[in-house]
């Protein structure tokens, strides 16, 4: 492919007023599914900030919290009102919190991408910059790119998947692949409650479902990664270059020439792109710096 390579994050969606950001999912999932919301803000770290680090909150699950919770329901064996009928209630509160916070949030998820408004004409300034022949790498769930600059579709990798495409997974998680010493269900052994066991169990699945598998989405993406060895000047647009996508920039900085240079939208003053893409390695010689809207 040409030696360009455009890196695109949700910045150019909300640059294109797309209401695109998690805060207005949040709002969204409120209006929608107040019980989920709810749950949301008792057991993932909630606060003012919550949504901005959506999906590195989901790693901050509470399972304290929710173990304590689910203790009310968990009755000694010996108690005067205990019947099997309520043998499993414990395991029954813990799993409706997993089950909240992780397929009911992503099913939410999915449907508030696949309602999102496409851009208005008229409404946004173009992008000038943007070439059809290029690479490109989104982190967007949005066919942008395609709808509006009509780039095609085979030049472009959603990374995260691709909400218009109807068989197309959109992968939603936190990047924290917990050790087997520190999963729950190590603590278990033969002196261990059945139903404690199950919960642990839970919780255990709850951390292994909203994982994103950033090494497994590398490996069945190697034949595009493998198509940018040539490349020779980057152009980030609407993308912070977080943490939570580091791998994937780490990858495209292992691939490209080690010569190439970088264009980076940022949206005030750069000092917090400059401090990223030194830690990504990359020689401030080789890098520089404008708003979203100079491109």
């Amino acid at each position: 492919m040409a030696g360009q390579l455009f890196i695109v994050g949700n910045g150019f969606d909300l640059h294109h007023k797309i209401p695109s950001s998690y805060h207005e999912f949040g709002s969204y999932l409120r209006r929608i599914d107040p019980s989920t919301w709810k749950t949301v803000s008792e057991y993932l770290n909630f606060d003012a900030n919550f949504w901005a680090y959506f999906e590195e909150r989901l790693a901050s699950f509470d399972e304290d919290a929710v173990i304590g919770y689910a203790e009310q329901f968990m009755g000694s064996y010996g108690a005067d009102d205990w019947s099997d009928a309520s043998h499993h209630d414990f395991e029954y509160e813990i799993e409706q919190i997993v089950d909240a916070l992780s397929r009911k949030l992503h099913d939410h998820f999915d449907a508030w991408i696949k309602q999102l408004p496409p851009p208005v004409p008229g409404s946004y300034m173009p992008v000038r910059c943007i070439n059809r022949r290029a690479s490109y790498l989104t982190f967007n769930y949005t066919p942008t790119l395609e709808t509006i600059y009509d780039v095609p579709r085979n030049n472009i990798l959603h990374i995260h998947g691709n909400c218009a495409v109807s068989d197309d997974q959109l992968l939603l998680g936190h990047g924290w692949e917990r050790l087997n010493e520190e999963k729950l269900s190590s603590k278990i052994d033969e002196d261990t409650d059945t139903r404690l066991a199950g919960g642990y169990q839970l919780i255990d699945r709850y951390f292994a479902d909203t994982f994103k598998p950033t090494h497994s989405i590398l490996e069945r993406n190697v034949a595009f990664f493998s198509s940018i060895t040539d490349v020779n000047e980057v152009i980030v647009l609407g993308h912070s270059l977080s943490d939570v996508d580091a791998p994937y920039l780490c990858e495209v900085i292992r691939c490209i020439r080690p010569s190439a240079n970088w264009t980076v939208s940022c949206h005030r003053s750069p000092e917090l792109e400059i401090k990223r893409m030194r830690k990504l390695g990359v020689a401030p010689a080789q890098s520089r710096f404008f708003p979203l809207s100079q491109f």
